[in-house]
């Protein structure tokens, strides 16, 4: 009696899977935010540099200091966005958002914890490497957490 070859009825069935996988899941698409939401300055770095801010689609606002805009990364990790318009933020006591002179960069954008936001920085015009902690990149300027209440 003859065995039908295993590695014919993996393909079959690898295939099959391929065909009924949505579209949608095998391409990452653009991050999103679906904002407006309030967040509070929760960690030191961020009551001193960006205080509370307002995370919408396409921008997050810093009080009075200035609105950065944002744009998601399209295939690279569901929150890697890039910011542009860091050296027109009037931040207090002549702070700066990532480095003097740095206008954009990268930003990963983390909601992975219930009622807390991390923003990880980096500046330039590389985007972080996947696998590697966050102040092992280079360019990375800094982290800011902030919670809901």
């Amino acid at each position: 009696m003859r065995h039908p070859n295993l590695r014919s009825i993996a393909g079959a069935l690898g295939i099959v899977a391929l065909m009924m996988t949505p579209v949608g899941s095998l391409a990452q698409d653009e991050p999103e935010i679906a904002g407006p939401e309030d967040w509070h300055a929760y960690s030191f770095s961020a009551e001193q540099i960006t205080g509370d801010i307002i995370l919408a689609p396409g921008t997050i606002e810093m009080g009075k200091s200035g609105i950065l805009t944002i744009t998601g990364v399209e295939g690279y990790t569901p929150n890697l966005f890039s910011f542009t318009g860091a050296t027109s933020l009037d931040l207090p006591e002549g702070k700066v958002f990532c480095e003097k002179d740095v206008e954009k960069g990268f930003m990963i954008i983390d909601r992975s914890q219930p009622d807390f936001l991390v923003i990880d920085v980096f500046g330039g015009d590389v985007p972080p490497e996947a696998g590697k902690s966050v102040d092992q990149q280079a360019g990375f300027c800094g982290s800011f957490t902030y919670n809901k209440s």
